[in-house]
């Protein structure tokens, strides 16, 4: 062998491990390093899983079919004793959005489809609770208070923008594919673990709101939705950086804007020329938020602005080149309460879930009830 060549052996087990590397499901391009839901060094959750079917593969389970189908009735019934731990189970009225349908349902079992629907699943154990008690907390100020708008009678629905997104068990068989026994498993240790446990203010349970990124602080309740609340006040949210989605550029042409921010806005008279000569940002909040902009000489809500084009955030900028307009936005939602990544984040620096939520809804109180 010619000096400087690499053993056989070498070359054996690099071929090998990308062999495995490739089995495993590990991301090789740069496409799919970028579509990865959580920053690699997380996705060793997913390891024991993949090893476990690469070796069914190597190795060959001639019952394969039967056991997955007995693993699934396990989990199935798994999913349904989550509301039969209590004497009482709490129900509720569920406002189907997808189906149009109202369905009643235990609220441990609801909880597990919103944090199934809301946050990634290869979150860290310690923020899937903190989802689980936020989403649990929703659920019971809603059904306290006056349930939701979307039909008569409901408590709460599955639009996410409304009240909280929910996820049934076929659309998640279709989303988490074979992952989905290791990803129930995690959510249900999330839901069972906090089972009971809701956030407090004053004894009461509170307006919980979350999003997905904060882009580094949260917002002010105040400056979103024009009411005061003590615990949804802005906070530090560092660390979030990393994660997919912190930063993105959004285009439109500007007939495609004006012809959006017209349809928004209706008593202006928004097009092309106007929108380039005449769009200003006027304020922000103090986290660094757009708060109006000025259009056509009217001054626009930020989230106004936001909702007519579809933006992430309202933490943006934007630029023009005669042909197009480009908004630069950091975050995603509307950045009050609890930041998901940033909860994630806290997680893998070693927070509980009490003290996620507590670093997001100063002054309240987690209780079972």
């Amino acid at each position: 062998m010619k000096r400087g060549y690499p053993p056989l052996r070498l070359g054996v087990v690099l071929l090998t491990l990308t062999l495995v590397w490739r089995m495993l499901g590990a991301p090789v391009t740069g496409a799919e390093w970028r579509a990865l839901d959580v920053p690699f060094w997380q996705a060793r959750v997913l390891l024991p899983g993949r090893v476990e079917r690469v070796f069914s593969l190597w190795c060959g389970q001639p019952n394969r079919d039967a056991a997955d189908s007995a693993q699934q009735r396990t989990r199935d019934d798994r999913l349904a004793l989550l509301g039969a731990q209590t004497a009482q189970p709490r129900l509720l009225q569920v406002w189907n959005d997808q189906s149009g349908t109202m369905e009643t349902m235990d609220l441990e079992t609801y909880v597990y489809g919103v944090v199934a629907a809301e946050m990634p699943a290869a979150y860290h154990t310690e923020a899937l609770k903190a989802q689980a008690v936020a989403a649990r907390t929703r659920a019971l100020y809603q059904q306290a208070g006056e349930g939701c708008s979307l039909a008569q009678g409901a408590d709460v629905c599955t639009r996410s923008g409304h009240c909280q997104g929910f996820a049934d068990s076929g659309s998640l068989a279709q989303r988490w594919g074979n992952e989905y026994s290791l990803y129930q498993q995690r959510l249900l240790e999330a839901v069972s673990s906090t089972q009971g446990q809701v956030l407090t203010y004053e004894g009461e349970p509170i307006l919980v709101m979350y999003h997905a990124i904060s882009g580094g602080r949260t917002e002010d309740v105040q400056a979103v939705f024009a009411q005061a609340l003590p615990y949804l006040v802005s906070v530090d949210s560092s660390g979030e950086e990393g994660v997919r989605g912190y930063r993105e550029d959004v285009s439109f042409s500007l007939n495609e804007a004006a012809q959006l921010l017209q349809q928004a806005f209706p008593d202006m008279q928004v097009s092309p020329d106007a929108l380039q000569k005449t769009l200003v940002i006027a304020s922000h909040t103090p986290t660094g938020r757009v708060e109006s902009l000025l259009l056509c000489g009217d001054q626009v809500k930020a989230t106004d602005f936001r909702t007519a084009l579809g933006l992430r955030s309202t933490m943006f900028t934007f630029t023009m080149d005669g042909e197009s307009i480009t908004f630069h936005q950091t975050g995603y939602g509307h950045g009050v309460g609890m930041s998901q990544a940033g909860a994630n984040r806290m997680a893998a620096d070693g927070s509980t879930c009490a003290e996620i939520l507590s670093h997001y809804y100063p002054g309240t109180t987690m209780e079972k009830r």
